[in-house]
């Protein structure tokens, strides 16, 4: 039986949602085998996320819209929501696939397209990764497209491309032990290249399920177009589909789950390969630098144990005289390479169609220099705008409790996500809730501190990107919001947050109260260098004070900086000084005093 096409509205709908699905179920196993090009664990989780927003996006539109207006929306959602370096080189490879699709193009040049597209996005691209796996994909598709017999152990038989492009991609998946260092010292799969799999297989799965209900109308609307197969079978890990779960029809999630069926890990480590034998193959970023030994023993680029990964939104008009995306991508993966390492910049298309007439890219970049790369943001934002800047310290994953913090203060944020916190930092867009709500879902734990002012926070917790259900392997994280009027607050409330967690006596349920009150107890004052001495006597005059934080701005000369510390810790009877720079120009400190016994302050 012929499989639908892309295009068929039915096809995409089903694909996205049962690509969601898949990537959710084994998201955890994914991040377990996660070692290149970082050993941060969160490839399967920031997979799931980039097409949990498409899946989203498709979900939202109109029920009459065809399979090309629900692939553009896919693929800017996608974008927009790419989460990690995973995610982004995914959200480009569903991007190449939609503008190939939406022209015309078969399926098997489409992929083709896709892995490309992909494969330029990535600075350095090293082999056996998640690109590998896309140009396999591409190369089996094309094999059968053009009438080539494929079997097992060599027997006739022909696949459709679709199955085909699973088979190459997981034949890829499999050789990547062997192509990577990393791989082979830990007896894994590149676990991008597993993902890609699951995204693959979900479509074939989407496709078989409407060709067998005979719904398929040559590229029709969700109206004429129900999709599904019979009879359900109940998800691993979740619950059985009746009606909405997670944003999947009740047709949609009848089709029966998709599973990786592939061993990622216990891989005796193989011989090197020969010289030249990896060489014609692509994948993910490679390095960029010398590699050296990372803390947990493997090896990348760059020193992970002091790089953040930053994250931003790049958006200009598609009618600006200097307009060409190429161009522009080009240009903006050049200067982040100058900073830092794992440079993927990825999209550049009006990706709402014609309707759109803005062009996005979505930035991505390690670095131990954050100051650099924000330059670097700083600098295109001048050409355009920048949005959903992100900053993640890449050697402090997360356990029971992450924290999501905002600021506008870029070197204060350097040191919140050194201290494992994930940074919404507000540099050209201010921030939304949205975008706070993203990062909470997007943490990897299962409870997550919110900790910005009160405009943003009412939201945060009811927004759509961490609705769903509380449990499964798509399950929302428990949300706690604190209020946190300014920065001093946000590095009072991640102190007060390590010490709860550190105390065994403490529970979870206790987290919201102990962080609040330490907040809500901070005397806070400041103004410019001068006056600070002053500013801090007062606000520890007849209380015994735990610690004074001063955040001065980046024209406080450092010596005056060491004489206002030295003055805070005489006058405060010997507490501990904390001085952190804030990053922004001016000549101002703010000055934080947290008493012994936390009581209700205000400005000074």
């Amino acid at each position: 039986m012929q499989q639908p096409e892309l295009l068929d509205a039915a096809v995409v709908r089903a694909w996205v949602s049962t690509a969601a699905r898949a990537l959710a179920e084994a998201r955890a196993e994914i991040d377990r085998v996660n070692v290149f090009p970082v050993a941060d664990g969160d490839t399967g989780t920031n997979m799931y996320l980039t097409i949990r927003d498409a899946a989203a996006a498709v979900r939202a539109a109109p029920a009459d819209a065809g399979g090309a207006r629900l692939l553009r929306l896919a693929a800017r959602a996608a974008l927009l929501g790419a989460r990690g370096n995973s995610g982004v080189i995914l959200s480009e490879w569903l991007r190449g696939l939609t503008v190939a699709a939406t022209r015309g193009d078969s399926l098997a040049i489409a992929l083709d397209v896709a892995a490309r597209t992909a494969r330029r996005a990535v600075a350095h691209p090293a082999p056996g990764t998640i690109l590998t796996a896309a140009e396999s994909a591409a190369a089996a598709a094309r094999h059968a497209e053009a009438g080539g017999m494929v079997g097992p152990a060599g027997a006739p038989a022909r696949l459709s491309t679709t199955d085909a492009a699973c088979r190459g991609a997981r034949e890829a998946a499999l050789r990547s032990v062997g192509a990577l260092e990393q791989l082979r010292a830990a007896g894994v799969l590149d676990a991008g290249a597993c993902g890609l799999v699951l995204v693959l297989r979900s479509l074939a799965a989407a496709q078989r399920a409407v060709s067998e209900r005979g719904v398929s109308k040559g590229g029709g609307s969700e109206r004429d177009a129900p999709q599904g197969q019979a009879p359900a079978r109940q998800v691993p890990g979740g619950d059985e589909p009746d009606g909405e779960r997670d944003g999947v029809s009740e047709a949609d999630g009848s089709i029966e789950p998709v599973l990786l069926d592939i061993d990622l890990r216990g891989h005796a480590t193989p011989a090197a390969p020969e010289d030249g034998a990896v060489a014609h193959a692509s994948g993910g970023q490679g390095p960029s630098r010398a590699a050296v030994a990372s803390p947990h023993g493997h090896r990348h680029d760059g020193d992970a144990g002091d790089d953040v990964e930053l994250m931003f939104v790049l958006e200009r008009s598609a009618v600006a005289e200097d307009f060409s995306p190429g161009a522009v991508a080009d240009a903006l993966r050049a200067d982040l390479d100058d900073v830092g390492s794992s440079v993927v910049v990825v999209g550049g298309g009006a990706e709402g169609g014609a309707d759109d007439a803005r062009a996005l890219w979505q930035a991505h970049v390690h670095t131990a220099d954050l100051d650099a790369a924000l330059g670097v943001a700083r600098r295109w934002a001048a050409r355009g705008a920048v949005s959903r800047v992100s900053v993640r310290h890449l050697a402090v994953p997360p356990d029971r409790w992450a924290v999501v913090v905002t600021t506008s203060a870029p070197t204060l944020a350097a040191e919140l996500a050194r201290g494992g916190a994930v940074v919404v930092l507000d540099l050209d867009v201010p921030p939304t809730a949205d975008d706070l709500a993203a990062a909470a879902f997007g943490a990897g734990a299962p409870h997550v501190l919110v900790l910005a002012p009160e405009a943003l926070q009412q939201d945060v917790a009811g927004a759509d990107v961490v609705a769903g259900p509380q449990d499964g392997p798509d399950a929302a994280p428990e949300v706690v919001r604190v209020v946190a009027p300014g920065d001093l607050h946000l590095v009072a409330g991640m102190s007060a947050l390590a010490a709860t967690l550190d105390d065994p006596g403490e529970q979870d349920a206790d987290v919201s109260a102990a962080v609040g009150a330490v907040v809500a107890g901070l005397r806070v004052g400041g103004g410019p260098a001068v006056t600070v001495g002053a500013i801090v006597k007062r606000l520890v005059a007849g209380t015994p004070t735990a610690i004074v934080t001063l955040l001065p701005d980046d024209g406080v000369p450092d010596a005056t900086v060491q004489v206002l510390a030295s003055r805070a810790a005489a006058v405060s009877d010997g507490a501990d000084v904390v001085v952190m720079r804030t990053g922004r120009p001016g000549d101002h400190v703010a000055v934080g005093v947290e008493p012994l016994a936390a009581e209700a302050g205000g400005p000074a």
